[in-house]
């Protein structure tokens, strides 16, 4: 399958977003456990899961997998990240960290937009993938700025940035899914394929993953505060 690959300005910007992801995971972690056991245990995996996935991608092994590998790819999202966030790990987190923050959190899906709309104009990723397509998450980035700094005093904020955003990355992940490779999609051209490429399959781990992640600690907080 023939990939286009983005321009080297909105890779990096790309990749400035994934740091910023995976720092404010780190600094939860550290607020929330100090620099203990806890925290070399939390970056360990994050470290241990993005190097498995990067070989994986790397050595050209999803397309021989069922499906080319999109089960393997996306599975382990759901599944790793649902388990962390409903766990004690999750909860501690969800009463230490500021609402504010967990609100605030979400906006990088803004800019990720706007990288992703830069790709679908590139040829990079199908138009489906953004906001002039099926992809509305926009919103959610938008959402999570107004939001953040009421969140404190008005917890209604937080829990409307926290449905909207909610709502949005399960159409998300809905998009592209129907707009991979798959028997039963939607044959986009091109189709979706940052899933087979680096670093673009970041994109699945840390800004789905971390999305995901983030909205079931901030409804364990709002449940917490209720």
């Amino acid at each position: 399958m023939d990939f286009h690959p983005a321009s080297t300005g909105s890779v990096l910007a790309f990749r400035a977003i994934v740091a910023v992801v995976v720092m404010a995971f780190l600094w939860a972690v550290l607020r929330t456990y100090g620099r203990g056991r806890v925290f070399v245990t939390a970056f360990a995996i994050l470290t241990v899961w993005l190097g498995a996935l990067t070989v994986l991608v790397a050595g050209g092994k999803m397309t021989s997998l069922p499906l080319n590998g999109l089960p393997f790819f996306f599975g382990p999202i759901l599944i790793i990240c649902s388990a962390a966030a409903l766990s004690p790990f999750g909860g501690r987190l969800a009463t230490n960290v500021p609402l504010a923050a967990l609100v605030g959190f979400q906006a990088f899906r803004l800019p990720l937009e706007l990288v992703l709309h830069e790709w679908a104009a590139q040829g990079t990723i199908p138009e489906s993938m953004t906001w002039t397509g099926q992809n509305w998450d926009i919103v959610s980035g938008i959402t999570a700025l107004v939001c953040a700094p009421l969140a404190a005093r008005h917890p209604t904020a937080a829990t409307i940035a926290n449905v909207v955003g909610f709502a949005l990355l399960l159409n998300v992940m809905r998009v592209a899914v129907m707009s991979s490779p798959v028997p039963f999609g939607w044959g986009q051209q091109p189709p979706l394929l940052l899933a087979f490429h680096l670093p673009y399959a970041l994109i699945g781990p840390v800004c789905v993953g971390g999305a995901l992640f983030g909205h079931l600690v901030l409804t364990r907080a709002l449940w917490t505060k209720r």
